[in-house]
C-alpha cells in the first residue's frame, strides 16, 4: 500500500500504512468547567490512569465567557494552559482542547481544536465557516445526531470543516445510543464524513468504557491526531482491543478513490481483536443496503481479500464488525467518484 498524501487540510501530513499505530480515545466529553464532574486535570488524570490515548475535552461553549457581554474568556485560556502542562508532563497521552456548541436548528457540534472560542448559538453556517477559517488547524464533528442533522444544507465548502459524525454516543449502562443510520444517510447524501464514537462524559468515569474512537497514527502527538480525524483515518469500537482498517484498490480508510467506469474493486479488510472474537463482517454502501455479509467467522484476527463491481451507484463503502456480545464498530468511508461521470 503507497503512502498517500492528503487534501482538505492546511498541515498536509503523508501517512504510512505499512507503519500504524492505533491510538484509543474520546473526542467528546465534559469536566466542571460546564455540566461535568471533575476538574480538567482530574479528568485527564482519571482517563490515562484508565490507558486512554487522547482525550478531546468539550466543555459547552456558553461556560466560557465570564460575562454576557465580555469578549474574553479566561476559563478557554485557563484550559488551553492547562492542557499544554499537562501534554509536557506526559509524552504518552495527549489532551485536545475544544468546545460544544448548539447549532438552531440542527443540533450539538464539538469545534476541535480552535485557537479561540465564541459563545452563543450557530444559527448561520456561513457566519461559522468565516469563523473556522481564522482557526485553521481545527475542525467541526456532528455530535448526537438527530434527523435534523439530515436538514444541513449540504455544500462543498461546509464539509470542508465539518469532517466527522458520532455513531455512538453515551457511557453503557448508562444512556448508549447508536447512530449508524444517521451516518449512512448523510453519506447518500454527499457528506464526507468519518466514523467516530464519543463517551460524552458528564461524570468522573473516562474510558470505564469499552466504547471509543480510534485513530490510526504513524506517532502520537496532537497534530496526527487530528490529521488523522479530519482526513477520517478512524473509527467507531465498542470493544477498546480491536485492531481495524481496510482499504480498497489501495486506497486506505478515509480516502477519496478515482477509477474508471467498470474497474472493479479489491477490497482487504484487516481486523483484530485479543479478547473478543469477531462474528461478522458487512460491507456496507448506498442506503445502509450491505452488499456483502460474512457470517459465523468465530475468529480473532481475520485478514480477508474480495473483489467486487463498481457501481455508480455506492459512492461509498463503509465495513462493520460485530463482535461477540453484540460489540459493534463502524469504519469512516472510502469515497468512490468513477472519472467522467
Amino acid at each position: 500500500m503507497s503512502k498517500h498524501k492528503r487534501h482538505r487540510s492546511e498541515n498536509v501530513q503523508l501517512f504510512d500504512p505499512s507503519n500504524i499505530r492505533f491510538i484509543y480515545g474520546i473526542p467528546h466529553c465534559h469536566t466542571n468547567i460546564s455540566t461535568g464532574e471533575g476538574s480538567v486535570i482530574e479528568a485527564l488524570e482519571y482517563g490515562k490512569r484508565n490507558k486512554l490515548d487522547f482525550m478531546i475535552l468539550t466543555d459547552h461553549n456558553r461556560y466560557f465567557s465570564s460575562s454576557s457581554h465580555s469578549e474574553k474568556f479566561p476559563k478557554w485560556d485557563e484550559l488551553k494552559k492547562n492542557l499544554d502542562r499537562f501534554n509536557k508532563k506526559n509524552d504518552d497521552f495527549v489532551a485536545i482542547p475544544g468546545f460544544e456548541a448548539r447549532s438552531n436548528p440542527w443540533g450539538h457540534l464539538n469545534i476541535v481544536n480552535p485557537a479561540s472560542c465564541f459563545t452563543g448559538i450557530i444559527r448561520n453556517f456561513n457566519n461559522l465557516m468565516l469563523w473556522m477559517l481564522s482557526n485553521k488547524n481545527s475542525y467541526i464533528s456532528i455530535n448526537h445526531p438527530g434527523s435534523i442533522v439530515e436538514q444541513i444544507p449540504f455544500s462543498p465548502f461546509l464539509n470542508k470543516f465539518i469532517n466527522t459524525i458520532e455513531v455512538g454516543n453515551g457511557s453503557p449502562p448508562n444512556k448508549y445510543k447508536r447512530y449508524s443510520k444517521r451516518y449512512f444517510s448523510m453519506l447518500d447524501k454527499g457528506w464526507i464524513l468519518g466514523a467516530v464514537n464519543a463517551q460524552d462524559n458528564h461524570h468522573l468515569n473516562f474510558g470505564d468504557n469499552e466504547n471509543l474512537t480510534v485513530v490510526l497514527v504513524n506517532k502520537l502527538d496532537k497534530s496526527s491526531i487530528i490529521n488523522g480525524l479530519r482526513c477520517r483515518r478512524c473509527y467507531s469500537t465498542e470493544s477498546r482491543n480491536l485492531k481495524f482498517y481496510f482499504s480498497i484498490n489501495n486506497s486506505f480508510m478515509g480516502d477519496e478513490l478515482l477509477i474508471e467506469k467498470n474497474e472493479s474493486l479489491d477490497f482487504y479488510i484487516f481486523a483484530e481483536d485479543k479478547l473478543h472474537p469477531i462474528e461478522e463482517v458487512q460491507i456496507i454502501s448506498y442506503g445502509g443496503r450491505v452488499v456483502k455479509h460474512l457470517r459465523n467467522i468465530s475468529l480473532y484476527s481475520i485478514k480477508y481479500s474480495l473483489t467486487l463491481p463498481s457501481s455508480e451507484k455506492e459512492k461509498w463503502y463503509v465495513i462493520k464488525i460485530i463482535q461477540k456480545n453484540n460489540k459493534e464498530a463502524i469504519s469512516s468511508p472510502i469515497f468512490i467518484k468513477i472519472k467522467n461521470s
